[in-house]
């Protein structure tokens, strides 16, 4: 990541006051409609219809679990951010593939608070290139999506394949309770599917702007407010810049910050604050048509520990 970087203090001290309000999210409610009366259908059609629907379900079901494993994310439409009955505190319920959301014990994000250093330094491995990418309206998020497996990371001996990045606004993970103004997750699967995220926090502090917001601002200008718009990046995009490797970082075990929360996540949260201006945050909103924030609340640690690693 381009810019200037404040570090946190170690541990973690100071209080940063975000300049974010709350704001209404408006949901899209859907009527149903009754069917009208027909003749009782044929033996043949009754027979065809049955066949139609196994087969569109079947589909539908495998096309459900593919994006939830090259995504991480459900329908925009199947959950919400209000404190309401699609809201964060309701996901646990609203599916039964997301029972993990409500009783889970490992969820994300976390506030980091305490944390245990570590005696031996490891450096983030990271090998990125660039390569070709599309960018998506998500309806709750911009998500930009890698063609190939050209970048990797490696965590403890494993190596993972970069797949997306997407951003919220306000950050999802918080330092003593410090919430920043926005987040970039950058998402990595291995062959079984686990999954490994290295998160950068953004400040507007700085007023200064961000290199990688800046190069994706043309896509959010061009899909702003167009939910499950999608558009090819012309040029190769090389994330190999975005994190600053001299940087310490937080590693815990966690969970999709979206619906199905599933677990076994590894995340990696960057110790230097990256720089962002108030006129990218902006850009951030204008994923849907009423501006909302996509973060949801801190979830409870339990009995798991938060490691703090130098370079």
């Amino acid at each position: 990541m381009h810019g200037v970087y404040s570090k946190i203090p170690f541990p973690p001290r100071h209080r940063f006051q975000s300049t974010q309000r709350p704001r209404k999210m408006a949901m899209a409610r859907r009527g149903r409609q009754n069917a009208a009366a027909s003749p009782a259908p044929s033996l043949a059609l009754v027979v065809a219809s049955l066949v139609t629907v196994f087969v569109f379900g079947f589909s539908s079901a495998i096309t459900c679990t593919r994006a939830d494993h090259v995504e991480g994310h459900m329908s925009h439409e199947m959950f919400g951010y209000e404190n309401d009955a699609t809201g964060p505190a309701k996901w646990g319920s609203l599916h039964k593939e997301w029972a993990v959301c409500g009783d889970g014990k490992k969820q994300s994000p976390i506030d980091i608070t305490t944390v245990e250093p570590q005696k031996v330094k490891e450096p983030l491995m990271q090998a990125y290139k660039a390569g070709a990418t599309t960018i998506q309206n998500r309806g709750h998020d911009y998500m930009l999506k890698w063609k190939d497996g050209n970048s990797k990371l490696t965590v403890h001996g494993k190596e993972y394949t970069l797949k997306q990045v997407h951003w919220h606004e306000p950050s999802e993970h918080t330092i003593n309770g410090t919430r920043f103004d926005a987040e970039m997750h950058m998402v990595h699967e291995d062959p079984s599917m686990a999954r490994a995220v290295v998160s950068v926090l953004l400040s507007t502090k700085a007023g200064q702007p961000n290199a990688v917001l800046t190069e994706m601002a043309p896509h959010f200008k061009n899909l702003a407010g167009k939910e499950k718009a999608e558009e090819e990046v012309k040029e190769p995009v090389d994330p190999s810049t975005w994190v600053d490797k001299t940087s310490g970082y937080y590693r815990y075990d966690g969970s999709l910050t979206t619906p199905p929360c599933t677990e076994g996540v590894i995340w990696t949260i960057m110790s230097k604050i990256g720089d962002a201006s108030k006129e990218q945050i902006d850009l951030l909103k204008t994923v849907a048509t009423t501006v909302e924030p996509n973060a949801r609340p801190a979830q409870k640690l339990n009995d798991r520990i938060v490691s703090y690693f130098e370079v």
